[in-house]
Formats: structure tokens, sequence, C-alpha cells
């Protein structure tokens, strides 16, 4: 009877091991899934504690500072030519150095050495004469081409224009502060002027430069293709905005106190009739421009593929590789439209846009949300992502933008921004006209200068960009 009880009882003793065995497995699963979550939210948690304008991540082995591989040394410059030479100084070998013995088989070599003249401050005495005209009865005074002021006695001691175009050049595009540009002055030249000397001179200089900087609104409006970005500023405790608008030809930058489409439509006009490159930032995208032409920045697309790659697995990283590789391809084609015919080049850019509205179908459907949500924006700019497989000049990045901003961004870490809104005026004119100079390879100094002596008359001085005669009409292809 016991042996019968026993069997009777085994199939119940292995039913509750398995039921428990079963329990435990569902709270190991449950605590897996708590793990999951948690460590979900603290990678969000490292993002959104990362600085808000560095969106590049960490990596464990960052690439050793140095030249990069291939590059020459100093020696490796073009030799100078014989008009560049200012002065020939020989050093010649009568006898050993060591022991004062005969030398033979000497070879002569050759240096080249280009330094720096020791500059001494050249200081202008002006004299001038006034009077009374006996017909117009008008008081007149005499001005020697040369004076960018005709004030006298204690005002009448001046900093000179090229001081001055140096001292701007190094604050607003090379991002140097008021107080290091005093010092760099003194010690290079024993020029003596305070940092409110120098903020006074640029305020004076940007009201000289402000009919240069209206032009330089009006060329980028009549542009063909226009790349803009904007990032965090300050005006005193003040949040503010500072934004560029640039292209291979002009740039302008504008600092406003808000971020939203207005401050596009100021710059470029109601009637753009150009390309807008451009992130995904809803400021580009509001319904009043619907009608434009637009490109968006591909890099950032890429850079958010890369993020949902090293975060899915399965099926949800199929997805972002698929998009990855489509976009990749797109990039890869543009740069072999010169050495393909026409034919099989458009063919094979219908075949990318086919393959792209196939993966971000509506009809699609997509069980990852991080997906969906990236397919629904790709939906949303379909036909702003792949232009410029059409235009020729054409980006697919904002590269050029983000460039151009990129010296800003290290002015706020290292300087600060402006503490007055003429102060953010002052920068945002000065910053333009500097930047257009170098892109059109102009003498700086040159140029700041002969804008003081004239004045401020912007028409003898526009033609030095030569821009609207240069810019094409760009065909655009529809789909």
């Amino acid at each position: 009877m016991s042996r019968k009880r026993n069997t009777n009882q085994h199939p119940n003793t292995k039913d509750q091991r398995i039921a428990e065995l079963e329990k435990q497995l569902a709270q190991a699963l449950e605590i897996i899934q708590k793990l999951q979550k948690e460590v979900e939210e603290l990678k969000r948690a490292g993002k959104r504690q990362a600085a808000p304008f560095a969106r590049r991540k960490l990596v464990e082995r960052p690439k050793r500072p140095g030249r990069k591989k291939g590059q020459g040394k100093f020696a490796n410059r073009a030799m100078p030519t014989i008009k560049q030479i200012t002065e020939t100084k020989t050093a010649k070998l009568h006898g050993c150095p060591e022991c004062g013995g005969r030398v033979r088989d000497i070879h002569k070599h050759e240096q080249y050495v280009t330094d720096i003249p020791v500059v001494e401050v050249k200081t202008t005495h002006f004299i001038t004469y006034s009077g009374y005209c006996r017909e117009c009865h008008k008081r007149v005074r005499s001005r020697h081409p040369d004076q960018t002021s005709q004030a006298t006695g204690a005002a009448g001691v001046l900093v000179g224009p090229r001081a001055k175009a140096l001292a701007a050049d190094l604050k607003h595009r090379l991002g140097v502060s008021y107080g290091k540009v005093s010092e760099v002055l003194q010690d290079a030249f024993g020029l003596q002027v305070c940092r409110s000397g120098w903020c006074q001179a640029d305020a004076k200089l940007a009201n000289t430069a402000r009919g240069i900087y209206e032009e330089l609104i009006e060329i980028i409006r009549q542009c063909s293709v226009v790349h803009a970005d904007e990032t965090g500023w300050r005006i005193g405790t003040l949040a503010a905005w500072l934004w560029v608008f640039t292209n291979r030809d002009v740039t302008v930058y504008a600092i406003r106190d808000n971020r939203s489409s207005d401050v596009v439509v100021d710059i470029l006009g109601r009637e753009f009739k150009g390309i807008l490159a451009s992130d995904c930032y809803l400021a580009y995208d509001e319904k009043r421009f619907t009608t434009w032409l637009k490109q968006k920045c591909v890099g950032h697309l890429l850079r958010d593929l890369k993020e949902m790659k090293e975060s899915k697995s399965g099926r949800a990283l199929h997805f972002a590789r698929q998009v990855m590789v489509v976009l990749q391809e797109a990039l890869a084609l543009k740069a072999q439209r010169s050495s393909l015919d026409p034919f099989t080049y458009f063919q094979r850019a219908r075949d990318l846009e086919s393959r792209l509205d196939i993966l971000i179908s509506a009809q699609r459907r997509l069980s990852d949300p991080d997906n969906a949500r990236f397919a629904k924006r790709l939906r949303k700019h379909r036909s702003h992502l792949l232009r410029f497989l059409y235009v020729n000049e054409l980006d697919a990045t904002n590269n050029l933008a983000e460039r151009m901003i990129r010296p800003a961004v290290i002015t706020r870490k290292t300087n600060g921004c402006n503490r007055t809104k003429p102060g953010a005026e002052t920068h945002a004119i000065l910053s333009s006209v500097l930047v257009t100079c170098r892109q059109h390879s102009i003498p700086i100094l040159d140029y700041l200068v002969e804008l003081q002596r004239f004045g401020g008359n912007p028409e003898p001085l526009v033609t030095a960009f030569p821009l609207q005669a240069d810019i094409p009409s760009l065909p655009i292809f529809e789909r």
C-alpha cells in the first residue's frame, strides 16, 4: 500500500517542481526586462547630459594628435623666388671649427628662413585748416584722403585704420577676446589700447560696413543654393541664437532673440527662389515655405541611422541597415556623376528613389517604434532627401554651414557671447564681411582700410565681391 501511495504522489511532486521552475523563470525574465529598461534609460540620460552642441560619441581610443599621414614637413614648402629673397647671409668654412685644421671636399648648402620683421608703430601727424567761405558763408575744412576722422584735440589722438582692421579680424573672425586683442597688439607692436577702446572701434567700423552687410543680404537672397544653420547664443543674460546663411560665395550671420522661421524670412525673404539646404529643424519647414525647394542634410540622417544600428538587433537592425545603404549609394553615385553617361546616371538615381520609397512606405509595418518614427520623418521630407542627385552645385550635406558656424561655437566656449544687443549686431556685421572677404581671397586688412578711408560708401567696394555674375541659374529636377 505504501508503494502505491509513493507512485501516486510522484507525478504531483514533479508538477510542483515544474511549476516552481516556471515561476522562477518568469521572475528572471521580469528582472531582465527591468534591467534592459534601466540600461536604455541610462543611455538616454547620458545623451541628455552630454554637451548640447557636441553630438559625437566618445571613443575609448581617440585618434592621436599631430599631422595626418602623408603630410610633409615644413621643408617641403615651395622654394622662394629671387624677388622674394630680401637678404643673403653666408657662413664660410675657413677651417675645422673643432681643431682648426684644413677642410677638403667642401659642399654648398642653402637654407631659406621666412620671418616677420620688427614692426614699429607709425604715427602720422595730419594738419588741416578751416575757415568761412565768402560766397556761401559756410564753415569749411580741409581733409586729407588718408584721414578716417576729422576729430581734433583730445579726441584727435586716434588708432589708425590698419590697427582697427587687424583687431576686428582677430575678434570677429578668429574668436580672440578683446582682452587678448589688447595683449597681442601691445606685445607685437607696442600699441596700447584698452579692451573698451577696441570695442568702440569695432562699433564704428560695423556702422561703416552696414551698407556692405545689407548688400550681402540682398546677394544671398538671389543665390541659387543657400546653406543655413543656427546655434545657441546669449546677449547678456538673455537667450539668443546665432544664424548663418552661406554658400561658396557669400556668408551672412545674424543674431536674433528667437529661433523661429521669422529669421529665415528676414534674411532670405518671402520670395526666395533658390534651394535651401538645412537640417530637419521645424523653422525651415513651416507652411509658408511649402513652395520652396530644399535639401535636407544626409549627414545628419546617416548619424542618426548609425546610432540606431548600435542600439538595435534583428529585424529592427535590418531596417536601419537598408536605409543607410540607400543613402550611402546615393552619395557614391553623386561622386561618380562626371564619369557616367546621363542615361545611366539618371537610371540609377531613379532606382535609388524607388528603393527608398519602398523602405519608408506607409503601408510597411515597422514593429520597432524608433524605426517607425524615423520612417515617418523620412516620408515628411521625402521630396527633399535626394534632390542633390539632380543639381550639380548642390551638396548632400549641410557641412558648409556647420563649418561656418564652428568658429562661433568655439568663441562661445572660450570668450562667451555678447553683452549687449548693439554688440551682437556689430559681431554679425563684421563677421559676415570678414568671412566673405576670406572666401574670395581678398586681403582683409587692405579691404577694411579702404572701407574706412572711403567713409563707408559701398559703391566702389561691393564690386570686390564678384557674386551675382558667377551664380548660374540651376535646372531643378522635379519629382
